[in-house]
């Protein structure tokens, strides 16, 4: 979790994306979770997501499976696909992905690339 944190930290775009950003997300399959905790675009490592601050997106793992291929499959490849397919479920505060949705797909987009390196 720390190297994916740095990762985040330190990448360009999701630092600018998320400049003034602050909430917590929490990324959950069946069986595991990642929380973050998120404020003013930094990441750092969270627990899970209080319902009234935050949000959560809820699959199951074969869908984070396809999602993390080298070619996803139609509606699994970027945030917007799945939850409009109905493939992913989002918790909590809805205002908190919709008011900073890049920075919550670039997110998602490097948790993916670490995802695949651990492969």
């Amino acid at each position: 979790m720390e190297s994916l944190v740095d990762i985040l930290n330190s990448d360009e775009v999701l630092r600018r994306h998320g400049r003034y950003y602050s909430t917590r997300l929490s990324i959950i399959s069946d069986e595991d979770e990642y929380h973050f905790d998120i404020s003013d675009g930094e990441v750092s490592p969270g627990a899970s997501v209080d319902p009234d601050f935050g949000f959560s997106l809820c699959g199951s793992k074969a869908v984070w499976i396809k999602f993390c291929q080298e070619i996803p499959p139609p509606e699994h490849h970027e945030l917007g696909a799945l939850i409009a397919s109905g493939h992913l479920e989002v918790k909590g505060d809805m205002y908190a992905l919709q008011s900073n949705f890049m920075y919550v797909r670039r997110l998602l987009e490097l948790w993916r690339n670490d995802q695949r390196s651990r492969e």
